[in-house]
């Protein structure tokens, strides 16, 4: 009887092992895709700076004289 109990007692042991791993997994799921959200804001936000600088240099270089 008593290596019934303790093997449901070990079951039981591993189930809750799992069940705060799985918990802990889905707060770090969570955690990654609210960065990968912040990331793909800074590359938006860099993107349109890059193409912003890109267009500036074009200017200045229709602006400077031919020589």
């Amino acid at each position: 009887m008593s290596v019934m109990t303790e093997e449901r007692q070990q079951i039981q042991l591993e189930l809750d092992g799992l069940k705060r791993t799985l918990e802990w997994t889905e707060i770090q799921q969570e955690q990654l895709l609210d960065r990968l959200d912040m990331l793909r804001l800074d590359n938006a936000r860099l993107q349109d700076r890059v193409e912003e600088l890109e267009r500036q240099v074009e200017g200045l270089k229709q602006q400077q004289p031919m020589f």
